[in-house]
């Protein structure tokens, strides 16, 4: 008799999840409080330990048919590159390069993936739960329902209300002192961005702007400025369009030609205090519940799915479950931790906006040794899949 899992969150990290655990035997339902389910959002990276978690998952070849290999670099406001690596350098040294795609996309392929194995309910809100049963009550229209199982996973995002259950002494999810707009630019503006394609970060002070090719030549973008926390908040297209009027090419076209309608806005958090466990009794903390990491080291989402392969794996590798989520816990706490913690310091290196600072910044990424930047991912782009179990074929 196969095991059952119960999965809170239908995002990327949610149904990463349950992939990974129907591949390895598991019966999983799915549980999300939104009614319809759509991913909201522009794009994301795909790290190369992020395309690694998708081959262990069976779905390598489909995310780099919807997504677009490239170099990283970054510009001053000017245009004056500070550094650039090519999508071969970074491939030559961890196997594969730095991918875009939409979020919706990578959604879509999980859930498509997730649903031909598992059960998918919406409209569920969870209300309570019993980390140690493990069970959950949720919320539908028609009134409560109680669901159990062997593994409860928690994957309700940053501000998860299911960690605050587990700690209630843990502070939540913190400001990491800026907002952020993202959005998409027609295809007829990739011509202009670097060939071969590089995803490229553009520095000032205390703004940045960043774009990246998708595969569908359409190019993804997003601007930043330090702020206090609902800072902007009625800002719009134009708006954006003003903060960063006299950059390099092509951005004030990028923001010009984007939809007004479509721009997205949002303050940026990050878990800074460490969670104590990513375990209680049967249950799991997942994905961005856990370790949210700001987006200045573009590894959200690839985090959120190494977590679902690990947890996959060492459950499969032991049959005693609670020693497959201490497993867990070991293998995935220090290393999110660490980086949710280097992402917030980056944040504050690269939102940095006195003269004297931005410029020490500028000018020791100017001077690194290409190799030294190179290696610099190490940490994070090097991770890879642990070796057994194989991902059973679909």
């Amino acid at each position: 008799m196969s095991r059952r899992a119960i999965v809170i969150g239908a995002g990327i990290g949610g149904l990463a999840a349950a992939c990974a655990l129907s591949r390895t035997g598991w019966s999983v339902t799915v549980y999300e409080k939104a009614t319809v389910l759509a991913e909201v959002g522009a794009g994301l990276s795909m790290a190369p330990n992020a395309v690694r978690a998708m081959e262990w998952l069976g779905l390598g070849d489909r995310m780099r048919a919807k997504a677009q290999g490239q170099g990283i670099g970054v510009r001053t406001r000017s245009g004056r590159w500070l550094v650039r690596l090519e999508g071969a350098e970074l491939a030559a040294r961890y196997g594969n390069a730095m991918y875009a795609m939409h979020r919706a996309e990578l959604h879509r392929m999980l859930y498509e993936t997730a649903s031909a194995d598992c059960t998918v309910h919406t409209g569920h809100r969870a209300i309570s739960i019993d980390p140690v049963a493990p069970s959950a009550i949720l919320r539908n229209t028609d009134g409560p329902v109680v669901a159990s199982a062997d593994l409860l996973v928690l994957a309700d995002g940053v501000h998860s209300r299911l960690r605050s259950l587990l700690f209630p002494d843990h502070p939540g999810a913190a400001y990491a002192g800026y907002v952020c707009w993202r959005g998409i630019a027609p295809a007829v503006f990739a011509d202009v961005l670097a060939d071969p394609p590089v995803w490229t970060d553009s520095w000032g002070r205390g703004t940045r702007f960043g774009s990246a090719q998708l595969a569908d030549g359409r190019v993804f973008w997003y601007g930043s400025a330090a702020g206090d926390e609902g800072a902007y908040a009625r800002d719009t297209l134009d708006d954006v369009a003003r903060r960063f009027r006299g950059w390099h090419e092509p951005i004030p076209q990028l923001i010009a030609s984007s939809r007004a309608s479509a721009l997205l806005r949002n303050d940026i958090y990050y878990v800074r205090t460490p969670v104590p466990s990513f375990t209680v009794g049967n249950t799991v903390l997942l994905g961005d519940a856990a370790h949210a990491v700001t987006p200045d080291i573009g590894q959200g989402a690839c985090l959120a799915i190494e977590d679902a392969v690990v947890l996959a794996a060492v459950t499969a590798a032991h049959d005693d479950l609670a020693a497959g989520l201490t497993e867990y816990d070991r293998v995935r706490r220090p290393r999110t931790q660490k980086l949710a913690k280097i992402s917030g310091n980056s944040a504050r290196v690269q939102q940095a906006g006195h003269p004297i600072t931005a410029g020490l910044r500028d000018l020791a990424v100017y001077l690194m040794p290409r190799g030294a930047y190179l290696s610099a991912g190490d940490d994070a782009l090097g991770w890879r899949p642990p070796d057994v179990p194989v991902a059973q074929p679909s």
